[in-house]
């Protein structure tokens, strides 16, 4: 009969695994992509054009707007060819201002503006026509120089080829 040894009773095994190593790795490797990146100078800028109008094509009215009817401006902006502000102008039913200096003066010409009776700004709708190669940076300042005169809602359209 053969013998059966008696085993020894091993000692189970501890794995550790080395943690601090792999962390400290890790913290290289992320101090390294945050001091090595340089973003690009036109990442905060949007290339964004506005849809082209076809003078021909008119919106239908609806009969109940008309008796919301509201003073309405139109704030044309014109590009140079580098894409900024080359020129302002305002056109509404109580004024017809060709030549705006900048948009400090759009927004003195836009303070002045007569609100309706009972309705205040509510009663007044501003429509901004940009061209399409203008940085939109100008176009969202003329935005603001709206909101700071007090009008809280202005609408945007490109900008009507003439015929």
């Amino acid at each position: 009969m053969p013998r059966k040894r008696k085993r020894k009773e091993e000692a189970p095994v501890d794995v550790t695994l080395p943690i601090t190593p792999m962390l400290d790795m890790s913290f290289q490797l992320l101090s390294f992509f945050i001091l090595t990146f340089h973003p690009a100078p036109t990442e905060g800028q949007l290339s964004i054009n506005l849809p082209q109008v076809n003078a021909a094509e008119k919106a239908e009215v609806d009969p109940t707007e008309l008796a919301d009817k509201k003073d309405e401006y139109t704030i044309t902006l014109s590009a140079n060819a580098s894409g900024e502000l080359a020129n302002i102008s305002m056109k509404g039913p109580s004024s017809d201002i060709g030549d705006i200096r900048d948009t400090a003066a759009l927004l003195d010409q836009l303070k002045k503006i007569p609100k309706p009776p009972g309705r205040g700004a509510e009663g007044v709708s501003i429509t901004i026509e940009a061209a399409n190669d203008l940085v939109y940076a100008v176009l969202i300042h003329v935005m603001d120089q709206c909101k700071k005169a007090g009008y809280d809602t202005v609408n945007l359209t490109a900008p009507k080829t003439p015929r």
